[in-house]
């Protein structure tokens, strides 16, 4: 009996530190519905609820910049002890009409990674007809405190293709931004949070990533990343769900993925 009671003690004991270490929690949101909800997609009195959740337990918000910057090497910038960074994948029109009034509520500074392949078309990699943003509504975006970044070309699985091709669509990702006159953070976003298996051809591709001057990347892994951050290629994301209930939602910005 004692026993089992000192072993549950340790396992909180364990939790509690988990919890509150020096950390950075990044937060993977895709599209923003006044009403519909799906997995993708969570209401705007989800975002908000999750927001002020959020300020109200002490966490703080961060931005990709104020992130890239204490990546760094020496770098004078640290991050808080409870670092929230929020973002968006695939620059839905509806995170504009959506989420940023909510965000500008609670002074977050968001980062939304792009596809540019479907900058002012739609998400067709899903088969679907969500409109995604303009190139001139996402450079407005970053007059209201939000940081662009890089989610692939054409929204590529990185998982299932070779090399030739990873390195076509990352050179595509950052030539385009370019033309489009994106102001783009030096980072990017897994699409389905797919990485090659094979760990020198997964070597290989941070090196492309490397030579295109980006310095960091986020997989899912739905885990807290520990501060200092070993490895910038393979940060953890945590998948928020409008399917999750808010319960849920607590017990993953808390905890992460434990196992």
């Amino acid at each position: 009996m004692w026993i089992f009671i000192a072993l549950l003690f340790s396992v909180f004991v364990g939790l509690y530190f988990h919890s509150t270490r020096h950390s950075l929690r990044v937060l993977m949101y895709h599209r923003t519905s006044v009403s519909d909800t799906n997995f993708m997609t969570v209401t705007t009195e989800q975002l908000r609820q999750h927001l002020a959740y959020l300020r109200q337990a002490r966490y703080q918000f961060v931005s990709l910049p104020v992130v890239l910057e204490a990546l760094k090497k020496d770098a004078a910038v640290s991050l808080p002890r409870r670092a929230v960074l929020v973002t968006f994948d695939d620059a839905y029109e509806n995170n504009l009409t959506n989420a940023l009034p909510i965000l500008q509520e609670f002074a977050v500074p968001p980062t939304i990674f792009v596809s540019t392949a479907f900058v002012g078309g739609s998400n067709e990699w899903d088969g679907s007809t969500d409109q995604i943003m303009t190139s001139e509504q996402l450079k407005c975006l970053t007059s209201q405190n939000f940081t662009l970044a890089y989610h692939s070309h054409q929204h590529l699985n990185y998982k299932n293709h070779p090399l030739e091709t990873i390195q076509k669509d990352l050179t595509a990702n950052v030539r385009e931004a370019d033309k489009m006159e994106l102001p783009m953070a030096r980072a990017f976003s897994y699409p389905y949070g797919g990485r090659p298996k094979d760990p020198t051809a997964r070597q290989q591709m941070i090196n492309m990533m490397e030579g295109l001057g980006i310095g960091a990347a986020f997989r899912i892994g739905n885990r807290i990343n520990p501060i200092p951050i070993r490895d910038p290629y393979n940060l953890n994301r945590i998948d928020v769900r409008g399917t999750d209930s808010f319960a849920v939602f607590k017990r993953k910005v808390r905890w992460g993925k434990l196992m």
